[in-house]
């Protein structure tokens, strides 16, 4: 019983001290890139900001129509129409799929667990929508 105390606190001690070690990395990696960054305005010292406007003014973009698709509960805008006529093909579970995929960043363990399927079900299924939507594209690019 006196044993497994010994090797308690010594594990605990011993993740104290990495902790400790850590932390210690930590600040000192900060302070350096602090000091990096100060050093650089220094050496640049910004005027006014006026000297600066046409970095701070952003390019202007040319209106491009986009296309609203619906991917399960939601809307996304695409440019590209057929890639817009593409989703629209699809089935609802495949644009669940997709929706779960691009707008919720989702990982294929946590789809799979969500729609109640394999991960690798879930893999496979993404590639068929994907070589569906592509081929599509390539079919259509022509006629849009």
């Amino acid at each position: 019983m006196r044993r497994g105390k010994k090797n308690n606190l010594s594990a605990k001690k011993l993740q104290a001290q990495f902790d400790c070690f850590v932390k210690r990395s930590i600040n000192n990696i900060l302070w350096e890139y602090l000091g990096a960054y100060v050093r650089r305005k220094t050496r640049f010292p910004m005027d006014s900001i006026d000297d600066y406007e046409e970095l701070a003014a952003p390019e202007e973009t040319p209106d491009v129509e986009k296309i609203e698709v619906k991917l399960g509960s939601s809307t996304i805008y695409v440019e590209n129409e057929s890639l817009a006529a593409g989703i629209e093909r699809l089935s609802e579970n495949q644009r669940r799929l997709l929706e779960c995929a691009f707008v919720l960043d989702m990982a294929n363990k946590a789809i799979a667990e969500l729609m109640d399927l394999e991960e690798k079900t879930v893999r496979n299924k993404r590639s068929k929508i994907y070589r569906a939507l592509r081929k599509y594209m390539e079919e259509h690019s022509d006629e849009i």
